[in-house]
């Protein structure tokens, strides 16, 4: 790794702050246009997410972070991105749907069941910060650890689970000593779990995440 005293990503952090604070000194609208996710939940007031020229959703940044309209703001928010799981809808009522997990297990996720029918196939989602130690929580999910990203600051386990392609990332403050190869659970909170329908946009979460 080369060494440098100025590195394009302390720069991007300092062109930020610089940004911010020419915004609250003009007190002008200002538009800012970014591929950098960072750049805008940290400037914006508000953010204009884009797919393919297209709108696809207009809010606060933590509105489009905990609320996304669609499974494509869903997985452009955040980093690393929404973990995603398959499910099948086995009972539906106004104010919650019951899907069963690639585990064979059934849990009632707090959302709003319009347009969702009985048997149709849908997408969990699930933020990997928002996953909890697998004592934390009931419903668990386990698998087996391919990759340990140690940051210091927070670790990032990618877990293979059994009859998901993609394999699911995990991430939790602080160091967690784990290693590759191993058996590893974890716990799904069913109240941060976001649910997409086949065509992509998301059913209304019931639970109100504080400050938005």
């Amino acid at each position: 790794m080369s060494r440098c005293p100025t590195s394009t990503a302390a720069l991007r952090v300092q062109m930020r702050i610089e940004i911010s604070r020419l915004h609250k000194r003009l007190r002008r609208t200002m538009i800012y246009v970014t591929h950098d996710q960072v750049e805008a939940m940290t400037l914006a007031d508000k953010i204009v997410v884009l797919d393919a020229g297209r709108v696809a959703q207009v809010g606060r940044p933590l509105e489009l972070y905990h609320y996304p309209a669609n499974r494509f703001v869903a997985g452009f928010i955040g980093s690393p991105k929404m973990n995603f799981l398959p499910v099948k809808v086995t009972a539906v009522e106004p104010q919650q749907v019951q899907v069963e997990l690639p585990n064979r297990q059934w849990v009632w996720l707090p959302v709003d069941g319009e347009r969702v029918e009985v048997g149709a196939n849908m997408s969990l989602g699930i933020r990997p910060e928002h996953l909890l130690p697998s004592g934390e929580s009931d419903v668990q999910l386990s698998g087996e650890v391919q990759v340990v990203e140690q940051l210091g600051h927070e670790t990032q386990i990618h877990i293979q689970i059994p009859a998901i392609r993609q394999n699911l990332v995990y991430r939790q403050n602080d160091v967690v000593l784990v290693e590759e190869g191993a058996t590893f659970a974890i716990g799904l909170p069913l109240q941060r779990c976001h649910l997409f329908r086949e065509d992509g946009t998301a059913c209304q979460r019931r639970y109100r995440e504080p400050g938005v």
